[in-house]
């Protein structure tokens, strides 16, 4: 009976180790609702991060516990022209500045149809924090449904946040020119049509990473800012043969509006997400670098 009892047990402690584990930090969705948020104000593991245009629309009004951050406090300016990713050192800073921990689940909207959002979704994505969400539809889908606002700053205690860069979700110029013509690499142009075929012209060159195809981050969005259901956004990213099974490189002017993107993307289970963070503002300057119109 005993050595009957010790296989039993032997027996369970060998299937339980062949389950996943399933931690908050795995479970957190990408996509979140007011409801959604509203019911989990009091986490403890939470921190909701306003991304308004400006810190005084943040000051009149914003969602209780959230705390404030600009867009251009998570891209590096570049003296050449666009901007840069943190460094590992410059973004532990930035997160622990935030009171972010390993384990903190991370929610962030801004006023912006998630675009401000996104950027920081991106950051956190490519230093591999893995508990991020984004209020769907933003502080508009909150007021809409009529939910508590505060004008309260809270007091946030600094964590020392360690982040490590995941390898290849960043690429460079030199990396996407090196795959120009690889079958199983998409190019994907966050960028307005105009900007897109050389029309509007935002830097020395018009036009295009040659073999990119052209989808602008708007068409994520439904007319009240909301992101368009699952199936639909799929749908549309297929129709420009951008499918799960190539590695996406998404591109726009400064990485902000492609930002919107890629998290559309991770969204949509996309295992194989690159940012160039760099874009046009590099590549539309650069005369070595091939274009098309």
């Amino acid at each position: 009976m005993v050595v009957m009892h010790r296989r039993l047990a032997m027996l369970l402690m060998a299937t339980c180790a062949l389950l996943p584990s399933v931690t908050p930090a795995l479970a957190a969705p990408l996509l979140v609702d007011a409801a959604w948020l509203e019911a989990h104000l009091g986490d403890g593991t939470l921190r909701i991060v306003d991304m308004a245009s400006e810190r005084k629309t943040y000051r009149r009004g914003h969602i209780p516990g959230a705390v404030y951050l600009s867009v251009d406090d998570v891209r590096i300016k570049v003296p050449a022209g666009g901007y840069r990713l943190p460094t590992e050192t410059e973004a532990a800073r930035l997160f622990g500045d935030l009171g972010i921990g390993p384990d903190t689940h991370v929610v962030m909207y801004d006023d912006s149809g998630d675009l401000d959002a996104a950027r920081l979704f991106f950051t956190l994505d490519v230093f591999g924090h893995r508990a991020v969400s984004l209020l769907d539809g933003g502080i508009q889908a909150w007021r809409r449904a009529k939910l508590p606002e505060t004008t309260v700053v809270p007091s946030v205690a600094r964590t020392d946040y360690r982040p490590a860069r995941v390898g290849e979700r960043v690429a460079s110029a030199e990396w996407v020119r090196d795959r120009l013509n690889d079958p199983s690499v998409a190019l994907l142009d966050a960028r307005s049509a105009d900007e897109y075929t050389g029309k509007d012209v935002r830097a020395r060159r018009g036009g295009h990473i040659p073999g990119a195809v052209n989808v602008e981050w708007r068409e994520n969005l439904r007319a009240d800012g909301t992101f368009k259901p699952v199936g639909e956004l799929r749908a549309m990213y297929a129709a420009q043969a951008v499918t799960p099974d190539k590695t996406v490189v998404t591109y726009c002017q400064t990485h902000h509006r492609a930002a919107h993107t890629y998290f559309v993307l991770r969204l949509l289970g996309y295992p194989r997400l690159v940012g160039y963070d760099r874009s046009w503002s590099e590549w539309g300057n650069r005369d070595d670098l091939p274009l098309a119109r």
